[in-house]
């Protein structure tokens, strides 16, 4: 809950800054509209039209960008994520959780960073426009090999990629489901120190 609180109050900020930005484009266009009422040479008029044009297109992606915060902020819109981290756990320990993130990839790598050695690998990336219930969903099926029974925060699962990839597409056929775990960190670490094994030998 707490996570998902920090995560509310940062889409809202984010949402404060792009209705900065949104007001610095619409001054620039109306300062733009009223040159180009007074401007009578045609290179003049052309490009500060074409000016017009590229800002009203910012500011559209600007309104969508504000309407997907809004969506993440106030209804249970999100995305789910699979991930594994074979250096940490091996390589039958995924974790499935859920984030209102507008760049999910943020919340993944602060997982990586904080208290395990190895960054995590990302095996689908789910957006929903009910994430909670997706989620939940998710965690039921795999009810049985929930590692962790007694706190159920702990949305880590024994289980193998294929049976989870099967779990997953069945929810959802359309998900790109990635089975390779990758773990280029943990493997590049192995090979560094059978290096320096051989050195020592």
């Amino acid at each position: 809950m707490r996570q998902d609180a920090a995560e509310r109050k940062a889409l809202k900020e984010q949402q404060k800054k792009l209705e900065q930005e949104e007001a610095k484009f619409l001054v620039e266009m109306e300062r733009n509209r009223e040159l180009l009422l007074s401007e009578t040479d045609t290179d003049k008029i052309s490009s500060l039209e074409a000016r017009i044009q590229e800002l009203e297109n910012q500011q559209n992606e600007l309104e969508a960008k504000k309407e997907e915060i809004t969506r993440l902020a106030n209804g249970k819109a999100g995305y789910v994520y699979v991930i594994s981290n074979l250096g940490s756990f091996g390589d039958n320990m995924f974790k499935i959780g859920m984030t209102r993130r507008l760049n999910p990839q943020e919340r993944v790598d602060e997982l990586g960073s904080a208290s395990v050695p190895f960054k995590f690998d990302i095996h689908a990336m789910i957006f929903s426009n009910d994430a909670v219930g997706l989620e939940n969903q998710l965690h039921q099926l795999l009810q049985k090999q929930r590692v962790n029974k007694v706190n159920l925060r702990k949305e880590f699962f024994e289980t193998t990629v294929h049976e989870l990839q099967e779990v997953v597409e069945e929810i959802d056929p359309t998900v790109e489901f990635k089975t390779t775990l990758l773990a280029q960190e943990y493997y590049q670490s192995q090979e560094l120190k059978e290096e320096q094994l051989t050195n020592v030998g």
